[in-house]
Parts: C-alpha cells; structure tokens; sequence
C-alpha cells in the first residue's frame, strides 16, 4: 500500500551566501511565513544562491520532498511531505544585518531557526464515503530529533491497517463528526496513537 521515497533529511539547514543587494526590498521581504515553511520572495532568492532546490509540492514554495507514496485504489495521499527551513550565516546574515535599519521586519530573517518537518495526510475514498483519515504536521528543532520521528511514523504508517482504522473511524463519527477544523484531526491523530495532530515551532524567537 506504501513505499518510503528515497527523499532524506538534509543535516545542516544554513544559507551563507549573499544575494544581490538589489532583492531586498519591501516588496521581496514582506509574507515571511511566522510559523511554516512557506518561503518569501527573498527567502527564495537567497535558497536559489545557495543551490538549495525549491519546488512547489502542495501549491506552496518550499525546500520540501516527497516522503510517502500510495498506491491503494481506496486510499489517497493529498500530500505526504519531508520540510526545511533554512536559517542564515556568514555574509548572507551580514547583508541581512546591513540592511535592518531600513527594513526592521529582516529581523524575523536574522533570527530564524533552522527546521525539520514532517506533513501527511491520507484520504479514503469508497462509494459514498469520503473521508479524510489522518493529518499530521511535525516540526523538529534538531536533525536527530527529525531523523528519529521520521523513522518511527514510517513503522507506525507502514505497519497500521487502515482499512481497518478507516472502520473504527466511521464506527466513532459520533465521537469527532461535531469537532471543528483541528479539534477533529486532533481527535483523529490520538485515536491512532499520536499526541496531537500539529505540533509546530514558530519560525523565529
């Protein structure tokens, strides 16, 4: 039902090159994502400068991988994603300094923390049903951390029966039919063994 893609963790999340002083602008600095890793123009600029691949994976720009395939005829992966978020060093976080004066906000920017994430959400499809199963956002301070929770949710994923899990949904709906937005994935997420369905860093302290 699933594969693991050969997609791995990138180690050392720092972006020390300059860019051309000519992107920091306003226009470029502005939609620095607080708590994701969605990249604003410039954070795009200086991932590009840095050879860092950017793609667009969920309708977002982001440094992101595919983890998880699917290829059950009932089950659908909406996305399955491995995340970074790049902090900044050397002569990138130089240039970054030099020019906070004239855009305060670049200190969101001077102070991001590199990150790890994880992001999967799998859908059932049957006849008339159409559930979302389970959706979960993970974020990690550290590779280890990252590395280690990306190897235990595979063993967790590629060991679940989900047709079954996708029974004892329908059979509890009374239970998480009412929740609201991340009360119902909440629910979901403990029913299947996880804490919460989004535990998320802030971009920046």
């Amino acid at each position: 039902m699933f594969t693991v893609s050969d997609a791995t963790f990138d180690p050392t999340l720092i972006l020390e090159k300059r860019v051309s002083n000519d992107v920091i602008t306003e226009q470029y600095i502005k939609y620095f994502d607080n708590d994701g890793f969605e990249l604003s123009y410039l954070e795009q600029e200086y991932y590009r400068g840095n050879n860092v691949s950017i793609n667009t994976l969920l309708n977002h720009s982001c440094d992101q991988a595919e983890w998880i395939r699917c290829d059950h005829s009932l089950f659908k992966l909406d996305h399955s994603l491995l995340l970074h978020r790049r902090s900044f060093a050397g002569e990138a976080k130089e240039q970054l300094v030099k020019y906070k004066n004239q855009f305060p906000q670049l200190d969101k920017y001077i102070r991001l923390n590199s990150k790890w994430g994880l992001d999967f959400a799998l859908e059932y499809y049957y006849e008339e049903t159409s559930l979302e199963v389970i959706h979960f956002e993970n974020d990690y301070s550290s590779y280890q951390q990252a590395l280690q929770a990306k190897q235990v949710l595979e063993k967790k994923i590629l060991s679940t029966d989900w047709l079954h899990f996708v029974q004892q949904l329908i059979w509890y709906k009374d239970k998480w039919k009412h929740l609201n937005g991340m009360q119902q994935n909440d629910w979901k997420a403990e029913f299947w063994g996880l804490n919460r369905a989004e535990e998320t860093i802030k971009s920046f302290k």
